[in-house]
């Protein structure tokens, strides 16, 4: 289970956008919990139903734990970041994060690719994630390769 831990948020100290983006993503480990800005949100997109269209679920990070936990928990869960872009201004930053899913770390290929829309807030002494707002690539929406490459 996934908890909050209280002490990791006063030692964590992070100066830059990227590693924030780097090591909030993932399989949900505990530690992430701290990487969140009070009030933080994660924004799945995903088809209520089979018919329907690709609708944002807005979720704090208490919630997406309870969602994903679960399946984390049966199925395994690893992401891996294949490339980021990442733009600054003050105390704010975005990152677009492509990134690929495994159930295990060493398999071979990804089981789901997709790209998270990552918004980061300084302020003064350490970055903290706001909001994580991804979609998974689909035939419909093949993710295009300047989002592939490092740049």
């Amino acid at each position: 289970m996934l908890r909050r831990s209280t002490g990791l948020s006063q030692r964590l100290t992070i100066r830059s956008p990227d590693p924030l983006a780097r090591n909030g993503i993932g399989s949900g480990s505990a530690h992430c919990i701290t990487l969140y800005y009070p009030g933080a949100r994660l924004i799945p997109t995903a088809k209520p139903g089979e018919n329907d269209d690709l609708v944002p679920q807005i979720l704090d990070v208490d919630g997406f734990i309870a969602r994903v936990e679960p399946y984390f928990a049966e199925q395994g869960f690893y992401e891996k970041e294949i490339s980021r872009r990442t733009e600054q201004f003050g105390h704010i930053a975005h990152v677009w994060s492509t990134y690929e899913s495994r159930h295990n770390a060493d398999d071979r290929e990804p089981f789901m690719r997709g790209i998270n829309s990552i918004q980061l807030f300084h302020d003064g002494s350490r970055w903290w994630i706001m909001t994580i707002y991804w979609q998974q690539e689909s035939l419909v929406d093949p993710i295009p390769a300047k989002y592939v490459k490092a740049g």
